[in-house]
């Protein structure tokens, strides 16, 4: 069964408008274009992947925004006149202008690359639903079968919208065979075969400074190989530092296995109590500046609580996610998925869905002009700073909306109140302008507006109005 939609989009006066589907109520204005050339714009240039819509003008400019958090991305291209955009998937997109120039943007860098190989761009240009993964298999399928492994990444360099592609993929595990491959052969000494495997991967962008540094770090091999021999792990560990491609080799792991064992040996020590021994165990390590900080946190009693401190950004980021859910703060929790980008979380899904469903109920209530029940449906999240302009927009439809309800039943008294709140809480808008026309027009009063009132207002700054709270 086909589910209705619940929102129509509309791009008028270059301004990009949603409203709720089937009616004339507008929900709220996603964007505004400015200074732009024309005021004409491509409106079937509006098009949508899961929550997010994108849309163009005729200067070039794009804009992609999800649609319940507000989050927006623009992107100035260097096209003119776009006529087609297309979500290759939810991080890329596809844009084309009337002149054929074709890009594809990374919505998650925001950065922008031509396409201008003849095939790709013929498939593109004769193909309505665009995937990435049936495109990369007609272009790259071909010369993998044909062995022309250097061919398939040197069309993947000059197009990066192949990249993590399932026949990308298929190349990288080829080429890491390869590789691997050549330093067993480097380990044997016999750098005639190394350079024969990976002579057709040599020129490819991608992959030309690591076969060069290959070459250059194993002139060291044997040193290194003398070294972790004589036990000299600090120049060995030096040594890898600096030619790092060593670290990949079976002597490297054999080193890394015996300070293992080693750190293990000192961490049973220090447990009873034994810091003076373990201190004595790790002295071959003390001066490896790799190791430094790791030992230097064992030996301190804190290397459990400093150990977390040295993950990843993204893994502490995700912890204090993990952390705020469990205190059962989701404002926090909603603001550090916006403020870190987290994404591929099992709970950053279903606290999605939770918002979604949040924004689609308050919608309901913004459209009868019910405040109160915005506030009570959203509590604390009605001060999510980082999706500020979404829960400005239903408060302002529920404003508009009671305004319209009061004029209709001829309370204009108590509908001019709620415009003078309004005008205190959000300033003057576009919108408020028409309302204060129509109310004008029906109520044959004159609304008394301070030169204060009308001094323009940022759409965010509704937050630190009192009147929300007191409303």
């Amino acid at each position: 069964m086909t589910q209705t939609p619940l929102y129509t989009f509309l791009v008028l006066n270059n301004r990009v408008l949603q409203f709720k589907h089937s009616t004339s109520i507008q929900i709220a204005r996603l964007h505004s274009f400015s200074n732009t050339k024309s005021k004409n714009i491509f409106t079937n240039n509006i098009i949508f992947y899961e929550n997010l819509l994108a849309c163009s003008n005729h200067d070039g400019t794009i804009v992609v925004i999800n649609i319940y958090t507000r989050k927006k991305i623009i992107i100035e291209s260097l096209q003119q006149n776009i006529n087609r955009l297309h979500f290759l998937d939810k991080n890329r997109l596809l844009s084309v202008d009337t002149t054929g120039l074709m890009q594809i943007h990374d919505l998650k860098v925001n950065t922008s690359v031509e396409i201008t190989t003849p095939t790709i761009v013929a498939i593109i240009n004769k193909t309505k639903d665009i995937n990435l993964d049936r495109l990369a298999s007609s272009v790259l399928t071909p010369l993998i079968e044909q062995n022309s492994l250097g061919l398939a990444f040197g069309l993947i360099d000059d197009n990066p919208m192949l990249r993590e592609t399932t026949e990308h993929k298929k190349l990288e595990e080829m080429y890491s065979i390869v590789f691997n491959r050549a330093i067993e052969e480097l380990c044997k000494q016999k750098s005639d075969n190394a350079h024969k495997l990976l002579e057709n991967f040599k020129e490819i962008s991608s992959k030309k400074e690591q076969i060069n540094t290959l070459f250059i770090d194993f002139k060291h091999f044997e040193r290194f190989k003398e070294h972790i021999s004589d036990e000299k792990y600090p120049i060995a560990y030096a040594l890898s530092s600096k030619h790092t491609l060593l670290t990949l080799t079976p002597e490297f792991q054999k080193m890394e296995d015996t300070f293992a064992g080693i750190f293990k040996l000192a961490r049973e020590q220090m447990i009873i109590g034994q810091k003076d021994l373990a201190t004595e165990t790790l002295s071959p390590y003390m001066t490896i500046l790799s190791k430094r900080q790791e030992l230097k946190n064992l030996l301190s009693g804190n290397y459990i609580y400093l150990n977390n401190k040295q993950k990843n950004e993204m893994e502490i980021n995700r912890e204090k996610l993990l952390f705020a859910y469990e205190k059962n703060d989701f404002k926090e929790c909603y603001e550090l998925i916006d403020r870190y980008s987290i994404e591929e979380l099992e709970l950053v899904e279903l606290l999605e869905k939770h918002w979604i469903k949040l924004m689609v109920e308050c919608e309901e209530y913004s459209i009868k002009g019910d405040i109160k029940a915005i506030k009570t449906i959203l509590g604390e999240l009605i001060k999510t700073k980082t999706r500020v302009d979404k829960i400005g927009d239903l408060l302002r439809v529920a404003f508009y909306s009671k305004i319209k309800t009061l004029g209709e039943n001829k309370k204009f008294s108590s509908a001019q109140n709620i415009i003078y709140s309004y005008i205190d809480i959000f300033g003057v808008d576009l919108e408020m302008k028409d309302i204060m026309k129509e109310y004008e027009k029906i109520s044959k009063n004159r609304l008394a507006i301070t030169h204060n009132q009308n001094e323009k207002v940022l759409r965010s700054d509704w937050l630190n109005a009192a009147l929300i709270v007191e409303l």
